[in-house]
């Protein structure tokens, strides 16, 4: 997936902010850098309010990237994180920038399948995932194992891409080979699974309102700021994220995609 290329721009970022690899950071410094998802910062606290997520919570992160989220939540809560991410260039760069960040005490790093890593039944609080579910090929699978991991009263929170009418040929092909979704379904769908893994008082908000005219802006202030972004990150690292960014403000423009908030409480 193209967001997933030029990996070395977070490195890059901390070089212009006069850092180099292996220094310290502070937490703070890094999130404009690593939070890959809609509105920032702002969405991993309105998940810590909506699951009452505070210092005593262990939070599971699904499909965690770089690891931003994680890092916030534990920065800003004082909670424990595990962390778990496929890709291993993703859990590598995680692994690095939470030990330099000095968060390495309440975020752990795991790398694996969500489908199969092994993780401990009734053990975390909360469970969370910001744009990740859409890539794992078998929902109802994943929603029963997060219902398994998740002690009595926890909750799940997940903010995802959903389907609102289907897709054109082509757009579906970009779906599939850009965006790299290859669970993107109605919303009811995605109701469904929760209820059917155990999951109660299953909510689920409509963000598509929100999300495509942030998908909009994002590109053009994209293409605004191409020669500041290039200088620091490099051309191709621009031209990799505006690919994926003018696929996802096409996708939305046609109607077929959107965008959902869900969240879920074990009984």
């Amino acid at each position: 997936m193209p967001l997933y290329t030029n990996l070395d721009r977070v490195e890059r970022g901390l070089a212009s902010l006069g850092i180099a690899p292996g220094d310290a950071i502070r937490p703070e410094q890094l999130f404009a850098l690593d939070q890959w998802h809609y509105h920032g910062t702002e969405a991993i606290a309105a998940a810590a309010q909506t699951l009452g997520i505070g210092a005593a919570s262990h939070v599971l992160d699904i499909g965690s990237g770089v690891g931003g989220p994680a890092r916030y939540l534990a920065h800003t809560t004082g909670c424990r994180v595990t962390a778990l991410e496929l890709q291993a260039p993703l859990h590598e760069i995680a692994v690095d920038l939470t030990r330099r960040s000095g968060l390495a005490g309440r975020v752990t790093h795991l790398c694996g399948d969500a489908l199969t890593f092994p993780l401990p039944a009734a053990t975390y609080d909360a469970v969370v995932s910001w744009l990740a579910v859409l890539h794992i090929p078998d929902r109802p699978r994943l929603m029963a194992r997060l219902a398994g991991v998740l002690r009595p009263g926890g909750g799940c929170y997940i903010e995802d891409l959903c389907s609102r009418r289907p897709f054109a040929p082509r757009d579906l092909a970009d779906l599939r080979q850009v965006v790299c979704g290859v669970t993107v379904t109605p919303p009811e769908d995605y109701v469904r699974d929760l209820r059917d893994a155990g999951f109660a008082d299953v909510v689920v908000t409509d963000l598509t309102g929100d999300w495509a005219p942030y998908a909009a802006e994002r590109l053009a202030a994209w293409r605004q700021n191409r020669a500041a972004y290039a200088r620091v990150h490099g051309e191709g690292a621009y031209t990799a994220q505006e690919a994926f960014y003018a696929v996802i403000a096409r996708l939305y423009d046609s109607g077929s995609l959107g965008g959902l908030r869900i969240v879920g409480r074990k009984p």
